[in-house]
């Protein structure tokens, strides 16, 4: 990947947006004297052929240049860190460097791949220990981020669908994003603010709040999905809602790192119409165009999805004593199960771990395989 791409794991929130640019004002001259142009004065520039430092000849003298102050550089050749005499000891396929987390989320870089603060001297693997999970549409367990998106807008069965999710991806051990109030334009002002307090329950304080401050969601997100393509994976995104906001992160992605082709490595998985009918025309049209835009069958309807809208009362038991009683709880809270029980969305979530109706067909299939 580029120097942009590389450094992008760790620039943090809003500084990931200011990523330096490697374009020249005029190229053919550059090309023709040799000359270090250096357009946004980072240090940085461009000689017609390849990187190079201001006022050093060639790429390769080995200055480790930190641009944004994070204590992670470019040396012409390698991610480097500052103060170390050998850059080369951060050089792709090292797993000896320090785990740098700029955003505080628990993920770093390291100088060569994406990394847990928990676990700083290798590269970022499952959470919990389970065997690798490559499904039938390309998912990797190992590599790929699943970016798990919740409108809240107006339906509160999403809070069903939260719970449901973090056993599916505690389970399998998945790297997962969460992000609540993904609602578009046509029913933001049917958001329910109550299902903040629903999302704490759920996943702590470990999801991001698109609904209190959107822009630095965007920026969160953006800044996540850049660390996991430059690591080599790919984002699975689970569409709960419309698709505004996986837009706004997409558009970030398209002005700041063009180099990243999105159509191969994101992929979006969405099962509703009415999620499609509540996107903007102009932004749905623009998302089909610039991810793998995966639409499956509605999980609101008797089809070849999972059913997860039938009432059980065995489920509803077991699920309030098992591990996960208090997501449950707080879920049962935010929409009862005698009014409806629904996690309908978590169909999207099991698509993309290849798991099909021949193994979780419902709901008591469902806590079958991920709750007991």
């Amino acid at each position: 990947m580029s120097k942009s791409v590389l450094n992008s794991g760790v620039a943090a929130g809003t500084a990931l947006l200011i990523a330096a640019s490697m374009v020249t004002l005029n190229p053919a001259a550059a090309q023709s004297s040799g000359a270090c142009i250096d357009t946004d004065n980072d240090g940085w520039g461009w000689d017609g052929s390849q990187s190079c430092i201001v006022g050093q000849s060639g790429s390769s003298a080995g200055a480790c240049v930190d641009e944004d102050g994070d204590g992670w550089g470019w040396d012409g050749q390698n991610s480097c860190r500052i103060g170390d005499s050998d850059s080369s000891a951060t050089s792709a396929g090292s797993t000896s460097a320090e785990c740098v987390d700029a955003d505080g989320d628990g993920w770093g870089w390291n100088g060569s791949s994406s990394c847990q603060l928990s676990s700083s001297t290798t590269p970022a693997t499952n959470p919990v220990t389970s065997p690798t999970n490559t499904g039938a549409n390309g998912f990797n367990s190992s590599t790929d981020l699943v970016a798990l998106h919740f409108d809240h807008a107006p339906d509160r069965d999403d809070g069903h669908a939260a719970a449901a999710a973090l056993a599916v991806t505690t389970k399998l051990g998945l790297n997962v994003q969460v992000v609540g109030g993904t609602y578009g334009v046509w029913s933001a002002d049917r958001y329910v603010s109550e299902s903040e307090q629903l999302m704490n329950s759920v996943w702590g304080s470990n999801w991001l709040n698109a609904h209190s401050n959107r822009e630095l969601a965007v920026a969160q997100a953006t800044n996540r999905w850049v660390t996991t393509i430059a690591a080599g994976g790919d984002v699975w995104i689970a569409e709960g809602g419309p698709s505004d906001f996986t837009v706004a992160v997409i558009n970030n992605i398209n002005s700041q790192f063009p180099e990243i082709a999105t159509a191969q490595r994101i992929h979006l998985v969405q099962h509703s119409v009415w999620n499609e009918d509540h996107t903007l025309r102009s932004s749905l049209d623009f998302v089909r165009g610039k991810v793998r835009y995966i639409k499956i069958e509605d999980g609101n309807e008797p089809n070849s999805t999972a059913d997860f809208r039938q009432y059980s009362q065995s489920f509803v038991d077991g699920v309030l004593a098992s591990q996960y009683t208090s997501a449950w709880r707080a879920a049962f809270g935010y929409l009862s199960p005698n009014e409806k029980l629904d996690f309908s969305d978590t169909v999207e979530l099991l698509y993309i771990v290849g798991i099909g109706v021949d193994q979780v067909k419902t709901v008591d299939d469902f806590a079958r395989e991920f709750i007991y």
